[in-house]
This record gives C-alpha cells, structure tokens and sequence, in this order.
C-alpha cells in the first residue's frame, strides 16, 4: 500500500491501456457519452504514461489484482507558469468502486504530487454533468473558477476548479 492509503496504486505500464480506456469508457456511458480517442480532447489517452510525464507529472492505475483498473488519476505540470501549476487530469473511478473514498485519496496523493514538484496551486477541469465529482473536488477545499465549452464530440462544457496547494 502507498502512504496516500491506496492497494493497488502505481504508475501505468503499457499494458494497462485497454483495461484504462474500457474504464474511461464505462465511465462516460454512465452518463451517455461517446469516448472518442481520435477527438482531439482525449489524445493523451494514446500514451498517457509518456504524455503526463513529458509535463513533469505522471498517470498512475489503481489495480484491482484481478487485471482490471478500478481508478486512474493523473498530474500534468504547467512548468511554463511561475510558479509552476499542477493540473489533476483524467481522474475516474469505477463506477461499482465509487463512495468508497478512492476518489478523495487519489486527489489527495496526485495534490501530494504536485507539491513535491514545486506546484503552489491546483487546477482543475470536469465536466458539467459530473455533479457527484464537484461535490468531492469542493469538499476538498477547490472552488468552482469558471466553466468552458469544448469543440468535442459530446458537446462537453466543463467547470474549473482550484485550490492553494498547503505546504509539504
């Protein structure tokens, strides 16, 4: 077990993407959408172990020991911000796995993260539709900062938020 409380969590290897994209997927039905990895919003999904840690971060799985992934989080660093911004990215937890705590831990350990980078903030993007996620990101102490439309191919509007990372 990981000090964030977490069995099962560590980085993605490769041959967890088609277990991560089957949990992205369920995870997106439940709300009536389409994942679309050819859609320009979802392309760090092809690779995300190199994606997340070519921005400083990385994408970590938490596995369930049966070769399934019930929950995926990870840490992207806008390095070209003074000083520098962690963004959470592509947390989902599975949805039979849900108001158990996984969430609120996987925040907190990819917070922990981003800290130790050197970030002072943490942002956030989740789609409008996502009420049961707000509720957790706010009782986390982010607040809402605004809210985007994205040229997807489900339409999405997404609400941001952020926080003041604590010192280490």
């Amino acid at each position: 077990m990981d000090p964030h409380g977490i069995p099962g969590l560590r980085p993605i290897r490769r041959e967890d993407e088609p277990a991560v994209i089957s949990l992205i997927d369920r995870c997106y039905r439940q709300y009536g959408l389409i994942l679309n990895l050819d859609d320009e919003c979802e392309q760090h999904l092809r690779d995300p172990g190199a994606y997340f840690r070519s921005h400083g971060g990385d994408f970590w799985v938490v596995d369930d020991g049966a070769g399934g992934i019930m929950g995926t989080a990870a840490l992207y660093v806008h390095s070209d911000r003074q000083p520098a911004l962690g963004e959470l990215k592509s947390m989902y937890v599975d949805p039979a796995r849900r108001r158990q705590g996984l969430g609120s831990r996987l925040t907190r350990m990819v917070m922990a993260r981003a800290r130790a980078a050197g970030c002072r903030d943490m942002e956030l993007w989740s789609d409008t539709r996502f009420d049961a996620a707000h509720a957790m990101y706010e009782s986390l102490g982010f607040r809402r900062i605004g809210r985007r439309d994205l040229a997807d191919s489900n339409n999405s509007a997404e609400f941001g938020f952020r926080r003041a990372l604590d010192p280490g």
